[in-house]
């Protein structure tokens, strides 16, 4: 479920052929959706497609140097698949999928349970407590 913060603003609509950013929102426990500088949209669910996956180096050394978390790493990919004769993804299962984590505090990267590094997918499925990849 997307939910748009400012729906009367046109500076808020997503422009779908454009990728976005999005990260984990801990004060609203949901998905923060980036485009253009600004906060555009929260998600408790939301798919990506041709993600790659950013992590700010100075803002990961800042969590370490005050242990305090700030925002520094995310998802870049688009909302609708940009080729669309190839977005079958929508069809793969949960379980067909692998979940990742990124700690700043262990990791310089995001990484799938074996804590191999990932740095990209065709497809990333955000759900409400974990993210899953396509491998």
């Amino acid at each position: 479920m997307l939910r748009q913060r400012n729906p009367e603003d046109s500076r808020y609509k997503i422009d779908r052929t454009k990728k976005v950013f999005v990260y984990k929102n801990l004060h609203q426990d949901c998905w923060s959706i980036k485009q253009d500088g600004l906060v555009k949209v929260h998600a408790t669910e939301i798919n990506l497609y041709n993600c790659n996956f950013k992590i700010n180096l100075k803002g990961r050394k800042r969590v370490l140097k005050e242990k305090r978390k700030n925002v520094h790493a995310g998802i870049c990919g688009y909302i609708v698949h940009p080729e669309p004769e190839y977005a079958c993804w929508d069809d793969c299962s949960d379980d067909s999928l692998d979940e990742i984590t990124y700690n700043p505090y262990k990791n310089t990267s995001f990484v799938n349970k074996l804590n191999e590094p990932r740095w990209f997918s065709c497809l990333t499925r955000f759900k409400p407590h974990k993210v899953l990849i396509s491998t």
